[in-house]
């Protein structure tokens, strides 16, 4: 009897410990992003990153798999343009723009879900059953990264990071190791750009004449 009453709080324990992985951590961001697919909310959706930092992540996956960019910019510093062309590359703001407004558009008419279901492309986790299901690794007290699986069979990595106290979506990548490097980033390139920003000039002090030349 004492071990039936010892083995049902284990159990009791374990339950509850679960649950408490389900409504708290980086779990309950991807529950909560998967609800929010499910409702075509996608002001829950977005909720649910740190967009400064995803879109960060997103050139870097963008200069490393686009090996046409990388071409262009080769040629761009061969032929005298290579600022104009970094410049394009790392104005992530941008591409923080063009992801807010697709995710804004795709999610709310449930193309989002439709695509991610059905592609072949390890590149697109966004799918309400794959994130409940995900395989969440924490990397220390504020990163985590989570393995999702789609229907199609497709696997792709997203990284988390703990933000005051909620977890929010930082990045994807096709790698494990990739996943971690953006989980575990505190500076971001738009970070970046922010604290290097040049402080404004001080305007230039008068100039003052010079003595002339006392003549005897």
């Amino acid at each position: 009897m004492r071990k039936n009453i010892v083995s049902l709080i284990l159990v009791l324990g374990l339950a509850l410990l679960l649950a408490a992985c389900q409504t708290s951590g980086p779990q309950k961001t991807l529950n909560d992003a998967a609800k929010a697919l499910t409702d075509k909310n996608s002001q829950a959706f977005m909720a649910q990153f740190d967009m400064d930092a995803f879109a960060s992540h997103e050139l870097v996956n963008l200069k490393e798999d686009n090996s046409l960019l990388n071409f262009a910019g080769d040629l761009g510093t061969l032929f005298g343009i290579g600022n104009e062309m970094d410049r394009w590359l790392e104005s992530a703001m941008d591409l923080k723009s063009q992801y807010t407004r697709t995710f804004t558009r795709m999610v709310g008419t449930g193309e989002l879900v439709a695509q991610c279901t059905r592609s072949q492309s390890p590149d697109c986790p966004w799918e309400p059953q794959a994130l409940k299901k995900a395989e969440v690794k924490e990397l220390g007290t504020d990163a985590a990264i989570a393995r999702v699986t789609t229907p199609a069979n497709m696997t792709s990595w997203l990284a988390l990071r703990k933000v005051g106290e909620k977890w929010l979506i930082v990045g994807k990548a096709v790698l494990e190791d990739q996943a971690a490097k953006f989980a575990t980033n505190t500076k971001p390139i738009l970070s970046n750009t922010r604290d290097a920003a040049p402080a404004p000039k001080a305007p230039a002090a008068p100039k003052q004449p010079e003595p002339k030349a006392e003549t005897i």
